[in-house]
Protein backbone atom coordinates (compact mmCIF):
# COMPACT_ATOMS: atom_id res chain seq x y z
CA UNK A 1 0.00 0.00 0.00
CA UNK A 2 1.22 3.52 -0.81
CA UNK A 3 2.26 6.17 1.74
CA UNK A 4 -0.47 8.42 0.97
CA UNK A 5 -3.14 5.90 0.67
CA UNK A 6 -1.87 4.32 4.36
CA UNK A 7 -2.15 7.80 5.41
CA UNK A 8 -5.69 8.40 4.44
CA UNK A 9 -6.58 5.34 5.97
CA UNK A 10 -5.20 5.67 9.36
CA UNK A 11 -7.32 9.24 9.37
CA UNK A 12 -10.46 6.93 7.90
CA UNK A 13 -9.72 4.89 10.96
CA UNK A 14 -9.59 7.81 13.62
CA UNK A 15 -12.58 9.64 12.09
CA UNK A 16 -14.56 6.15 12.67
CA UNK A 17 -13.39 6.26 16.06
CA UNK A 18 -14.00 9.57 16.97
CA UNK A 19 -17.57 9.20 15.63
CA UNK A 20 -18.02 6.12 17.67
CA UNK A 21 -17.05 7.35 20.87
CA UNK A 22 -19.49 10.89 20.39
CA UNK A 23 -21.68 9.09 18.94
CA UNK A 24 -24.58 9.49 21.54
CA UNK A 25 -23.45 13.21 22.22
CA UNK A 26 -24.32 14.17 18.36
CA UNK A 27 -27.95 12.58 18.70
CA UNK A 28 -28.25 14.45 22.18
CA UNK A 29 -26.96 17.79 20.52
CA UNK A 30 -27.93 17.72 16.98
CA UNK A 31 -31.06 15.27 15.81
CA UNK A 32 -31.96 15.59 12.50
CA UNK A 33 -29.30 17.37 11.11
CA UNK A 34 -25.86 16.29 8.92
CA UNK A 35 -22.37 15.04 10.29
CA UNK A 36 -18.97 15.32 8.36
CA UNK A 37 -16.07 14.35 10.31
CA UNK A 38 -12.48 15.07 8.51
CA UNK A 39 -9.49 14.33 10.75
CA UNK A 40 -11.34 14.48 13.60
CA UNK A 41 -12.79 18.09 12.98
CA UNK A 42 -16.85 17.71 13.30
CA UNK A 43 -19.25 19.93 10.99
CA UNK A 44 -23.24 20.20 11.49
CA UNK A 45 -25.45 21.33 9.75
CA UNK A 46 -28.89 20.57 6.96
CA UNK A 47 -26.69 20.18 3.43
CA UNK A 48 -24.41 16.94 3.31
CA UNK A 49 -22.96 18.01 0.24
CA UNK A 50 -22.11 21.76 1.43
CA UNK A 51 -20.64 20.29 4.81
CA UNK A 52 -18.70 17.91 2.51
CA UNK A 53 -16.99 20.63 0.72
CA UNK A 54 -15.62 22.54 3.48
CA UNK A 55 -14.56 19.62 5.16
CA UNK A 56 -12.70 19.06 1.90
CA UNK A 57 -11.26 22.31 1.50
CA UNK A 58 -10.19 22.72 5.07
CA UNK A 59 -8.76 19.34 5.05
CA UNK A 60 -7.31 18.70 1.48
CA UNK A 61 -6.35 14.99 0.45
CA UNK A 62 -9.13 13.54 3.11
CA UNK A 63 -11.97 11.88 2.39
CA UNK A 64 -14.52 12.62 4.76
CA UNK A 65 -16.68 10.90 6.53
CA UNK A 66 -20.72 12.14 6.56
CA UNK A 67 -24.04 10.89 7.68
CA UNK A 68 -27.42 11.52 8.88
CA UNK A 69 -27.54 12.08 12.94
CA UNK A 70 -30.38 10.27 13.39
CA UNK A 71 -33.33 11.47 16.10
CA UNK A 72 -33.53 10.20 19.73
CA UNK A 73 -37.18 8.30 18.21
CA UNK A 74 -35.48 7.00 15.68
CA UNK A 75 -34.46 4.44 17.62
CA UNK A 76 -38.13 3.12 19.47
CA UNK A 77 -38.76 0.42 18.64
CA UNK A 78 -42.76 0.14 16.94
CA UNK A 79 -43.92 -3.50 17.99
Amino acid sequence: MAKAARKQSGFARADELWIRQHFEELVEKYPGKYAVVARGELFVGDDARQLRGCARRKHRGVMPISFPIPRPEDFTCAL
